[in-house]
């Protein structure tokens, strides 16, 4: 039996990039595929783009009236009834062939989530040297992973949030999971972190998941996109996509972490992690917490060059919860200082199995064509030494 696939597609006055992501979507080939593009009472011309896809398997949505974020993703996941589901970024991308795999991957897995690796694309209108630049992973194979495991893993900062069976770009989920966590609580998200809770809340109800080597999605940064506004130093800018994130009426912030002086979200992933975890302690009876300290140490331990800002929020953090912040920033200096010396295998196996676009390389004009270029890098892989000594001869080009 065919399963049905569902991929959903939240979008808000982005048009410029939803037209290239929506195709990288119509050129899957199978049979049992609906799009749902979700817009957030968009001005522009989402509707338009939309239409000139003419494809039979979109069905669009409008809210209505302006959502945040994870309403407008609640709202979106509504109307999706069976079988499987990932939501897609307007500024993301899937890989040629992606769903037909995923397809196989359900008939033979036995799993409730699947999480691939990603690519990474770097849209031109995307401000700073890296705008246009293409990573691709070139690893294959699969393996089952403890949710557990994963939990303890992300929360001491062994893992990161984007390996867990996230329901975002590279990430799908079996619907019935997600009817299970709604008959629990009454909606799916409860966190103003949509993609970081989703990971958290699937993890809380499931046992296992499917982590794929092989990307099955390309994430996509643009000017518009919010995470990477959020962990940039001009994300209080009036108009950012960060700031304009934090005013839409979004879900409540955890109430045992501070927002930062300037209003906005922390900028550590690690303390979005913290807080989606938070949220959804109910979800796992019996589940000790976290220890604030212990948190708090982690998430300077990987502020990395976002410091100075975190170490601002992290004094309100140790000043809420009444801790000595200068003996957590003391232990999470030498945290550091242990974390960098067990990522240093990591970096020369990513080293081997990551290709890099350099500057001289030609430049994907958009997501699609980003999507069609990881495609033929991966069918002809370059040798892994090559990417080795490739890196290698950019750090000596670097001065100092």
């Amino acid at each position: 039996m065919t399963t049905p696939i569902t991929v959903v597609i939240p979008t808000r006055e982005r048009c410029d990039v939803l037209g290239k992501a929506l195709q990288t979507v119509t050129a899957q080939d199978y049979d049992a595929l609906e799009i749902i593009v979700s817009d957030n009472c968009s001005s522009d011309g989402t509707h338009d783009v939309v239409a000139a896809a003419r494809d039979p398997r979109i069905r669009y949505l409008n809210t209505g009236r302006r959502l945040s974020m994870s309403h407008n993703w609640e709202f979106a996941l509504s109307h999706v009834q069976r079988g499987w589901v990932t939501v897609l970024g307007d500024d993301d991308g899937l890989l040629p062939g992606a769903v037909a795999k995923l397809a196989k991957l359900v008939a033979t897995s036995g799993v409730e989530a699947i999480r691939s690796e990603n690519c990474y694309y770097a849209w031109p209108s995307l401000p700073g040297p890296q705008r246009g630049r293409l990573r691709v992973p070139l690893r294959s194979g699969r393996e089952v992973r403890s949710t557990r495991r994963w939990l303890d893993d992300v929360l001491h900062g062994r893992a990161t949030y984007a390996e867990g069976p996230m329901l975002y770009s590279g990430g799908f989920v079996a619907v019935a999971v997600l009817e299970k966590l709604r008959a629990a609580t009454g909606a799916f998200y409860r966190s103003c972190i949509p993609d970081v809770y989703s990971a958290m809340a699937i993890a809380s109800v499931i046992d296992r998941y499917l982590y794929v080597h092989e990307p099955l999605a390309v994430n996509g940064a643009s000017k518009h996109s919010t995470g990477t506004s959020q962990l940039s130093a001009q994300r209080a800018a009036v108009g950012s996509p960060a700031q304009r994130f934090t005013t839409e009426g979004n879900i409540a912030f955890h109430r045992d972490l501070p927002l930062a002086a300037d209003g906005a979200y922390p900028p550590s992933l690690q303390a979005l992690v913290y807080e989606s975890f938070l949220q959804t302690l109910d979800l796992r009876d019996g589940t000790p917490g976290v220890d604030p300290a212990e948190q708090l140490c982690v998430i300077l331990g990987s502020a990395g060059r976002h410091s100075a800002p975190v170490l601002e929020w992290g004094r309100l953090f140790a000043r809420q919860h009444a801790l000595d912040f200068d003996a957590i920033a003391t232990r999470a200096a030498a945290w550091r200082s242990r974390r960098r010396l067990r990522k240093l295998a990591a970096r020369v196996s990513t080293a081997l199995n990551l290709y890099k676009s350099g500057a001289h390389d030609a430049v994907p004009s958009d997501v699609f064509e980003a999507s069609l270029t990881a495609a033929r890098i991966r069918a002809t892989a370059p040798a892994g030494w090559r990417n080795l000594v490739r890196g290698l001869e950019r750090r000596s080009r670097r001065p100092g």
